[in-house]
């Protein structure tokens, strides 16, 4: 029988995508040196940032705050950075891991490179 915190954390699981996970076993390191426990990955545009919390919106339009902790770590081009380095709208990933209360806590921010837009298809005759 499944306990009612496992149903509850794989219910609520199905609600945030990983659309391109960056599997990082625990304790092992990420490009720019940080430490992660992610569940997950965002991929979105950069909304905002203070010391409390992070915003993204998903490309679906769904916008995301997550909180900033000690250990969130910022990344700009694979650099250390600031949380006031990033520019509204700007791609950017965000691994996320969940506390006990379920709340999810950024544990690296980081620049991507926007994604190509796919070319129309050519009409064959």
């Amino acid at each position: 029988m499944i306990s009612a915190n496992v149903f509850l954390i794989l219910t609520l699981l199905q609600y945030y995508p990983t659309p391109y996970p960056r599997r990082v076993p625990p304790g092992q390191t990420v490009p720019g040196g940080a430490i992660t426990d992610a569940v997950a990955t965002f991929e979105g545009k950069f909304k905002s940032a203070d010391k409390k919390y992070v915003t993204i919106e998903l490309d679906e339009g769904q916008t995301m705050r997550m909180y900033v902790t000690g250990s969130t770590k910022f990344f700009r081009d694979d650099k250390p950075a600031k949380p006031g380095d990033f520019h509204t709208d700007e791609r950017v990933a965000v691994d996320a891991s969940r506390d006990a209360r379920m709340n999810l806590l950024a544990v690296r921010v980081t620049t991507v490179q926007p994604r190509p837009k796919p070319k129309p298809a050519e009409p064959t005759n």
